[in-house]
């Protein structure tokens, strides 16, 4: 039995020390990419790469793979983007992750031109939480295939959801309003 206890101990102080040898790496990622605002984004992405290595399956390696990909389209490189966000939607078992990873990488694939693909990528009927950020790269992919009709409904139906949980979107709104303004010099 004291072996047990003691293999038990053993393990929770192992799991222990792993999230906060974890936390640390996130802490010094969130640090330096504070600091740097679009410098040398090198160590943050060793960083976070180093949390997806040696923390496969926790929340820490998913975000790594959120900084990741936020990186890759700073950088204007969709196609690194969309494949982080890729994998990670189809790996993570945490549902805000994974409508994140939608969300961010519908709008890679609209950058790329693969707008259908963007649609497919999306949830029919996300999480209310996330409503904003799908709908507004709902409307953002039926835009590029020239859709105006549909994306301004996806935009309004983005700005209910935002407004629902209390958050404004300045740029949401322009979007609106330019295709309110485009359907009116058809008419």
């Amino acid at each position: 039995a004291a072996a047990g206890v003691f293999g038990w101990n053993f393990w929770q102080d192992h799991k222990q020390a792993e999230g906060e040898a974890a936390s640390a790496i996130y802490s010094q990622m969130l640090e330096l990419a504070a600091q740097q605002q679009n410098t040398d984004n090198v160590q943050i992405q060793n960083l976070a790469e180093q949390l997806q290595n040696d923390f496969a399956g926790s929340s820490y390696a998913d975000f790594a793979g959120l900084f990741i990909a936020r990186i890759a389209a700073e950088n204007g490189d969709y196609e690194a983007a969309a494949a982080e966000l890729t994998t990670l939607a189809a790996a993570t078992d945490q549902e805000p992750v994974r409508y994140l990873a939608q969300a961010r990488l519908a709008k890679a694939l609209v950058q790329l031109d693969k707008t259908q693909e963007a649609l497919d990528v999306l949830p029919a009927e996300p999480n209310a939480a996330f409503a904003p950020q799908i709908e507004e790269a709902r409307g953002d992919a039926l835009y590029r295939q020239g859709d105006l009709a549909d994306a301004r409904q996806a935009y309004l139906k983005a700005m209910e959801a935002a407004r629902a949980l209390g958050q404004m979107n300045p740029a949401l709104q322009e979007k609106i309003d330019s295709l309110a303004v485009a359907a009116a010099e058809d008419a």
